[in-house]
């Protein structure tokens, strides 16, 4: 076995919480129409700090889902997820920080995105439950560059 001390990552993952989720649902009349999935997704980095030995940064995440029948929608979702994260400061520079916040942060936040939408469609009796698509986070990350520049 290795020492968890000799291969600990410079960038951490502090914690995360679920900031805003809302569910709305139609009732569906017909039973076999076809239903097409939409989804969007976007990042925001919220707070970036230093102190002596360490950065911290505050990232969200946004993810929208909306199901539709024809010209209806059955369901939409939308949920922002906050992800709190560390980095050595011995090791890297607020440049290199704020580029893990945005790659490594955004695919923590992604994955957790799946599971908690996957969870809360299926209790909500959304048949069968909604499951996030992975993405390709530097796509995402240079598309959002490419927009605000």
């Amino acid at each position: 076995m290795i020492d968890s001390n000799n291969i600990l990552a410079d960038f951490q993952f502090a914690g995360s919480r679920v900031s805003n989720f809302s569910l709305e649902t139609k009732q569906v009349s017909k039973k076999n129409e076809r239903v097409n999935l939409s989804y969007e997704f976007d990042y925001n980095i919220l707070n970036i700090e230093e102190d002596e030995e360490k950065f911290f940064g505050i990232i969200e995440f946004l993810v929208c889902v909306k199901a539709k029948a024809k010209n209806s929608i059955l369901f939409k979702i939308n949920l922002t997820i906050e992800g709190a994260f560390v980095g050595n400061k011995g090791k890297m520079n607020n440049v290199d920080f704020e580029r893990m916040l945005k790659i490594n942060g955004t695919t923590m936040l992604s994955q957790l995105s799946r599971s908690y939408i996957l969870s809360v469609s299926a209790l909500s009796g959304i048949n069968p439950p909604v499951k996030l698509p992975m993405i390709n986070i530097f796509s995402l990350v240079k598309e959002k560059e490419t927009k605000e520049s």
